[in-house]
């Protein structure tokens, strides 16, 4: 079995976080998307196991890919 990954911003907007892929890519740019601690760029790939921290509104979440 191959290893699937696929840009962040696509991911969150995908995965419905935020409600378009722009609004993803302007939280990522503004820092408040991490990728296992590292802050993420838009196109950072996302893997199975990743730990994605995302701060929506007040709220911060914590996703296990």
């Amino acid at each position: 079995m191959t290893e699937q990954s696929v840009r962040i911003d696509k991911w969150l907007w995908a995965c419905r976080f935020y409600k378009t892929r722009s609004l993803a890519k302007q939280e990522i740019d503004g820092g408040k998307v991490r990728i296992n601690g590292v802050r993420a760029k838009p196109s950072r790939e996302v893997r199975i196991g990743d730990e994605v921290r995302l701060k929506v509104g007040w709220d911060e979440k914590t996703v296990v890919v």
